[in-house]
């Protein structure tokens, strides 16, 4: 391909593959690819997106989400684990496009996605979030993490979103080089001076109450069986608060959902707590009508949730984990508690509660901060310098040890 030898190619192109066969609705991942492929300069890189998908899948809420964007997308449908019909789908794209890069998503795409670009002879970028949707002790986590080190360990570049998940990735072996990149959000999109509808009316009959919500899948390492417990607390003590949970399960991960709605009967908080799922479309104007966004989760890698609800100026409080600290100052542009302590959780949201000035100073810290370090654009500059050094590498034949600190180098 054109990035083996010679100059590195303007515009590049780049093939993203994603494997979204356990997924339905929007993910981290899904925003991440979004959010990229709408930053990324086309005069520097020409982005298409290639997702796996099981049979039936194809008309997904994430998919219309990309057919509503009008995103470059194709889907390539694998019933079996052991099929490898994307392997046959994402060469043939490499090929007839004259790829000059693969930038994968999750460990299935990470581990074809390798061996399509080697087959190919194309440099191979692998994003890695952490192995969020896994539970902890599954011995099928255990094997799928094991496999991604492996695939990591050979590409050519690894990108992760936080300085915490890079702990997990680093050091996996002697040709791959890691650079932190973090998400970048739509801070035009996510304007709290913006036009929005108030969905509280619609949520809950009523436009004058308090409203803490969740925003994201409906999963047990997101912690919408603790969110309740916390709102079990705050409701008996404070009238006029509301509690909304917003998201989808994924595949797999039904059960846990039907868990979190009969819980929410038998903790006698059907009039106060509202799960429900909105459209992509809709995300803004959710946690427009938020006063707190909260996230009780027992694992992040540096969740979009969190970084929209801080771009359209909402006061969060979110747990002490993985990139929270890296996204968020304590007291001053969130609040973090302990992991999972519903009883700190309470007291934060008390804070919140009873001080609308420290929720004002708060919202209006977490926008700078975003402002300031997480855009578009910034998100966009670093990915787009790590592409080309990687295929300057590649084209001039360095070192691994100074292809390694050149990607450090454009790390945040």
């Amino acid at each position: 391909m054109s990035a083996v030898s010679g100059a590195v190619p303007s515009p590049l192109r780049v093939v993203y593959f994603r494997n979204a066969r356990g997924i339905s609705d929007v993910t981290g991942a899904e925003s991440y690819l979004f959010a990229l492929l709408r930053a990324l300069d086309p005069a520097q890189v020409q982005g298409r997106l290639l997702a796996v998908i099981r049979p039936g899948q194809g008309n997904s809420p994430w998919v219309r989400e990309a057919r509503r964007r009008e995103l470059p997308l194709e889907l390539v449908e694998v019933d079996s684990k052991f099929g490898l019909s994307d392997l046959t789908a994402l060469r043939r794209l490499v090929h007839d496009w004259k790829a000059d890069l693969v930038h994968s998503l999750d460990h299935r795409a990470d581990i074809i996605g390798l061996l399509a670009a080697r087959l190919e002879g194309v440099a191979m970028v692998n994003a890695f979030f952490g192995w969020t949707n896994f539970l902890g002790g599954l011995s099928r986590g255990t094997l799928y993490t094991w496999a991604d080190r492996r695939a990591q360990a050979y590409a050519d570049a690894v990108i992760t979103d936080s300085g915490y998940m890079a702990r997990f990735a680093a050091g996996n072996g002697p040709g791959s080089s890691l650079a932190v990149v973090h998400n970048g959000v739509d801070v035009a999109r996510f304007d709290p001076e913006a036009q929005h509808t108030d969905l509280r009316q619609r949520f809950f009959g009523r436009s004058d109450v308090f409203v803490f919500g969740m925003v994201g899948r409906v999963h047990p390492n997101k912690g919408q069986l603790e969110f309740l417990e916390f709102a079990r607390e705050i409701a008996g003590r404070y009238s006029h608060t509301r509690f909304l949970i917003v998201g989808a399960a994924p595949p797999g991960f039904e059960a846990y959902h039907a868990d979190v709605a009969r819980r929410i009967d038998a903790l006698g908080l059907a009039g106060r707590v509202v799960l429900t799922n909105v459209a992509s479309v809709e995300i803004p104007s959710t946690l427009y009508s938020l006063d707190v966004l909260v996230a009780p989760s027992y694992v992040e890698s540096f969740s979009y949730s969190l970084l929209e609800a801080m771009s359209m100026q909402r006061p969060v409080i979110a747990t002490d984990v993985g990139g929270n600290r890296e996204m968020m100052v304590d007291g001053e542009s969130g609040l973090i508690v302990p992991t999972v302590e519903v009883p700190a959780l309470v007291g934060a949201a008390e804070r919140l509660l009873t001080d609308a000035e420290l929720r004002a100073r708060l919202g209006r810290a977490a926008r700078a901060r975003v402002l300031q370090r997480f855009t578009l654009a910034e998100m966009a500059r670093r990915t787009t310098a790590i592409y080309r050094e990687v295929l300057q590498a590649r084209s001039s034949g360095l070192p691994h040890a100074e292809v390694r600190r050149r990607v450090q180098q454009l790390s945040a």
